[in-house]
């Protein structure tokens, strides 16, 4: 594999790396994260239009193990391989519909914003999810470096630079990621996917070229090249056969599914969409262009193994990593392609480990660290200890790539993967559409799950007894299954079922914030220059809650329509959400925060009054103010102009 590229491609393939490397440094620097520290953990995203952040998202998604052992999957196993990417479709097509819009209407900075907001949080619960963010972060993070070092080892031609290239390597994309924030991140993602996605679609019409444009005949070339005949058709070229190849099947395509719903950088982006209905968009987004890029993936990992099957077999495990390169070899001989495919590689890893830095850096500095002040609003505490936490994190896992590198890399996926799965998913299905779902709930399904999955693991051959398992001299497995997924997650679910129904608060009396959670979707909007004080935090006594909870993540100020001119701003009633389900209107108590201003009021009344009038501009008022004075609390300062306004409706 040391003879992938001639000395000028090379050239070519670190030059453009490196020209790359400075760009996303002056993106970064220029969209990202400014001197403000609050700025790392905001939202600062949502200043990038829709299909940009379905971009991002999906590139979130994509991760350099995606293109390399994916098509290397597909190459020596045939429908297995398929099988995986349709787990992952499939994944992706129900967060558009279950998780994106109700999690970013609920969640402000984190998932575990949202299980505060939903009643089923807590310092502890706060803390557990964060660890298990973790959890699931490390292990990709070192599968990212791990391939991308030994690419850059193999494209140098000296396998013992492998240590220094990860090392390097990870240096660099932990800079991108503490100095970029979540916006410098989206805008490179969004770099990456320019060039990667053309990149593989144009391979993907190469291997199409070169069998006529027939897929029968790709698919009999395939089964030819791969020595296995009808079997490279058929499940269990990967997973096995028997009992304990259908429990691995199924487990890996119900696991990767459950998996892709709770991504850790995926919920980040989400989160930092505009409004719900903009999440709903982006997830639109995200899921053509991933149908997209596996469906050029799936070609050509097929096509691999029409060309260069028997030499990927004889190769090993070990190198299906280079499957692309190899293929781009046997398409083109002059070594444009594999250079380019190998810059594909390089971009993929760079912001792929750029964006989960980001995120295990943001859980260990908002959801660990900040756990005592959960539910605050972001302050610049929370993004300095952030930005710490992903530098630690980057140079930690970069550390742990070098001493792992010589592992079968398919182990430490599987982790990443069993864990997210079965303990993050659940948690997530359950606190948005659950409403006894308890912080005893919670916690059993976080740390039960996260402990069976990495139990499952370490007695399968994945850990001992096989040539290719992390300890061969040894053999302490007790069962053959090497995909767990059939039985952690529907595990995972049962711990949260358990905990929670077993609750000693539930026989006490209901569950504390339960009387939130059948509420629609809220959008916290930031404030208007004219109407600052409409965004403050008014504590409201939350019922059976025996405490206070900060209102700022539930008002969602409304948008009277006005003359539509360049360069005007919507009115924005600070209205308040009803929160006990029942007739009475009920008044914030202050609490000794500031109340809103005498002259923020009496600007507010002036422009409705100017904008009261008749004709359709004076219609939409009137309507707007009936529709929604019925079923809103309103502020002390909002009574007065919002009954005008019904006076006039009426």
């Amino acid at each position: 594999m040391t003879a992938l590229l001639d000395p000028a491609s090379r050239s070519l393939v670190f030059a453009v790396f490196s020209v790359f490397v400075v760009i996303c440094l002056m993106l970064c620097i220029v969209t990202g994260a400014d001197e403000d520290d609050r700025a790392l953990v905001r939202s600062d995203s949502r200043r990038l239009r829709s299909w940009q952040q379905g971009i991002a998202m999906g590139g979130d998604t994509t991760t350099v193990a995606t293109v390399t052992v994916l098509v290397g999957m597909v190459a020596t196993s045939g429908f297995d391989g398929l099988g995986v990417m349709l787990g992952s479709l499939i994944g992706v097509m129900l967060f558009l519909v279950l998780i994106v819009e109700p999690l970013r209407g609920h969640a402000s900075l984190t998932a575990a914003d949202m299980l505060d907001a939903r009643g089923s949080g807590g310092p502890a619960v706060r803390v557990s999810w964060g660890a298990v963010t973790l959890l699931v972060c490390f292990p990709l993070l070192v599968v990212q470096l791990v391939v991308v070092g030994n690419v850059a080892a193999a494209l140098i031609g000296q396998p013992g630079v492998r240590a220094g290239c990860i090392v390097v390597i990870g240096c660099v994309m932990t800079a991108l990621a503490v100095s970029g924030g979540i916006r410098g991140t989206g805008v490179v993602m969004i770099a990456k996917s320019a060039i990667a996605l053309p990149v593989l679609v144009v391979a993907a019409v190469l291997v199409l070229h070169r069998f006529g444009w027939d897929p029968g005949r790709l698919l009999d070339a395939a089964a030819h090249g791969s020595r296995t005949g009808e079997a490279y058709l058929r499940p269990g070229g990967y997973t096995g056969e028997g009992w304990v190849g259908a429990v691995n099947r199924i487990g890996q395509t119900f696991g990767m599914t459950m998996a892709t719903l709770a991504m850790p950088a995926v919920l980040m982006r989400a989160i930092s969409t505009k409004s719900p209905r903009g999440a709903r968009t982006v997830g639109r987004w995200m899921l053509g262009e991933l149908t997209l890029l596996y469906g050029a993936l799936a070609v050509v990992g097929v096509g691999a193994a029409a060309l260069v099957g028997e030499a990927l077999r004889g190769a090993g495990p070990a190198a299906q990593v280079f499957t692309p390169l190899v293929l781009g070899r046997a398409l083109d001989s002059g070594g444009v392609l594999v250079a380019a495919l190998a810059c594909v590689l390089f971009l993929t890893a760079l912001a792929a480990v750029v964006d989960v830095t980001l995120a295990a850096g943001i859980a260990l500095g908002r959801d660990v660290l900040g756990a005592p002040a959960g539910g605050r609003p972001a302050g610049a505490a929370d993004g300095a200890a952030s930005r710490w936490s992903a530098a630690l994190t980057g140079a930690a896992a970069s550390v742990v790539a070098v001493v792992v590198a010589d592992w079968n890399l398919v182990v430490v996926s599987t982790l990443w993967l069993a864990v997210c799965g079965a303990a993050l998913a659940p948690v997530l299905l359950y606190a948005l559409y659950w409403p006894g779902f308890t912080a005893r709930g919670a916690l059993w399904c976080l740390w039960g799950a996260t402990v069976l999955s990495v139990a499952a693991l370490a007695l399968s051959p994945y850990a001992s007894g096989t040539p290719g398992s992390i300890f061969p001299g040894h053999d302490f497995r007790l069962w053959d299954v090497t995909i767990p997924g059939l039985v952690t997650v529907p595990a995972g679910f049962l711990l949260g079922w358990l905990g929670s129904v077993t609750d000693p608060r539930r026989a006490a009396g209901g569950v504390p914030g339960s009387e939130r959670r059948g509420e629609p979707d809220t959008v916290r909007v930031p404030p208007t220059d004219d109407f600052r004080w409409a965004a403050r935090s008014y504590p409201v006594h939350a019922p059976g809650s025996g405490g206070h909870h900060a209102a700022e993540d539930h008002r969602q100020p409304v948008h009277l329509p006005r003359r539509r001119r360049r360069g005007a701003r919507p009115v924005a009633l600070p209205l308040l959400r009803r929160r006990d389900g029942s007739r009475r209107r009920r008044e914030p108590e202050h609490h000794g925060r500031p109340a809103p201003r005498p002259q923020d009021v009496r600007r507010l009344r002036r422009r409705l009054a100017r904008a009261g009038g008749g004709g359709r501009r004076g219609r939409g008022l009137r309507q707007a103010a009936r529709r929604h004075a019925e079923d809103r609390v309103l502020t002390p300062a909002a009574r007065p102009a919002v009954a005008e306004l019904r006076a006039g409706a009426g």
